[in-house]
């Protein structure tokens, strides 16, 4: 199904702390004295080192999230953690006891909805998260805290520890999906809503409030490849015609007519997939 390129939708976002944001850094073995036990992740910008949300952390998030989701919409994920349960493993036997290889659609109709999106280790994702850099200012704070006994719920002793993070953040972020259907758009800006809910966190600490982010100043970009005519509110470049759309509730309103339901989902046909 990646051998040719039917449409793509990239999506641009701010991603803005709405509580503290803590992504623990590697293990760091600073001889500086004054330098906080933990620390938040940073990554070399334009050569500064600043603050960053990786994609793989967003996508952990997302994929986590997505399988609570897509649970209420009737649908069964597969135990992505479990080899004999997950699609990775269920293909591989099957392949091996019918003595026959897979081709790429076949395993796709054969996947979860989430594997269909995010991938697997027999399936290539069709969904990609870059790593999100704040914008403008941001600012750094450091706390003091005291490890927590798992059994007798009391602070351990000498357990006191102090740690940085993002305190306030704007983050820029960019989502790209290929070869995409209607529902695993739906999917995503369901994911989107949740985060600004409330109900989808990041980071560590989120037990003590932290890792609450809001998104806003979305911009989705619909590209369509082999589409013979040009879709109302599309616009002809070069080899391709496309659609901007600009918030999210114009994105929601683009999207009113797909549902998430046990058809949607077993579609595997992309050359009649309609433009949104």
């Amino acid at each position: 199904m990646f051998s040719k390129l039917y449409n793509e939708a990239i999506i641009r976002l701010d991603m803005e702390t709405v509580s503290p944001l803590f992504i623990k850094a590697a293990e760091d073995s600073s001889l500086d004295p004054t330098a906080a036990d933990n620390t938040y992740l940073a990554f070399y910008k334009d050569g500064e080192l600043v603050p960053v949300i990786p994609g793989t952390s967003i996508k952990g998030v997302l994929r986590s999230s997505a399988e609570e989701l897509i649970k209420s919409q009737g649908l069964e994920p597969c135990n992505i953690l479990d080899n004999k349960q997950n699609c990775a493993g269920i293909l591989r036997r099957e392949q091996q006891r019918l003595e026959k290889k897979y081709s790429a659609k076949e395993k796709y109709d054969k996947s979860c909805p989430i594997c269909k999106l995010f991938g697997s280790n027999v399936m290539k994702s069709r969904i990609y998260f870059y790593d999100a850099f704040p914008e403008g200012e941001y600012r750094i704070g450091k706390r003091k805290s005291v490890a927590i006994d798992r059994i007798t719920g009391a602070s351990k002793t000498n357990a006191l520890f102090d740690f940085e993070y993002v305190e306030y953040g704007r983050f820029k972020a960019e989502i790209k999906l290929k070869n995409f259907f209607g529902w695993q758009l739906k999917l995503l800006l369901m994911l989107f809503k949740r985060i600004n809910d409330g109900l989808i966190t990041f980071g560590g600490f989120t037990s003590k409030g932290f890792g609450r982010l809001k998104i806003d100043n979305i911009d989705l970009e619909l590209r369509y490849y082999t589409k013979p005519e040009i879709p109302q509110g599309y616009v002809k470049k070069d080899y391709y015609i496309s659609r901007n759309l600009n918030g999210i509730e114009n994105i929601n309103q683009a999207l009113v007519g797909i549902s998430i339901n046990q058809n949607t989902v077993k579609r595997c046909d992309l050359e009649n997939e309609q433009a949104i």
